[in-house]
């Protein structure tokens, strides 16, 4: 809570199928329950990672990211226990499987946390 937001970065990224990860391995993220490609290490912002304890006392290892284009945003959004000050929360859901993968943030800019243990990177 209270720390700054990432800002986004202004760069176009094309996402890689699965199948073409051996030619490139370190440009996707996929989810690790389904290997869903949901970003991309070039939609990386800083401060990238942060470690936060949400109300119900569970930890959670946040990587943030311009965009996660493989991530569907759902529910409404809030500022309720917010870790951004000035930023509200909705869920960050795999497209594919559904699984929550993270949260995106919105206010002055938006980004996208995504769990590290939900990922394959």
């Amino acid at each position: 809570m209270g720390q700054n937001a990432p800002a986004a970065l202004e760069e176009d990224t094309v996402i890689q199928d699965k199948n073409q990860e051996k030619e490139q391995p370190q440009k996707s993220i996929f989810c690790r329950q389904c290997g869903h490609i949901i970003t991309s290490h070039s939609l990386a912002v800083q401060p990238h990672e942060n470690t936060f304890r949400n109300p119900a006392g569970y930890s959670f290892h946040v990587l943030s990211f311009s965009d996660a284009p493989g991530a569907a945003e759902v529910g409404d959004a809030t500022e309720f226990a917010t870790w951004f000050s000035g930023y509200a929360w909705s869920y960050a859901l795999c497209q594919k499987c559904k699984a929550h993968i993270g949260w995106w943030f919105s206010g002055k800019d938006s980004f996208v946390g995504l769990i590290a243990t939900r990922l394959v990177r």
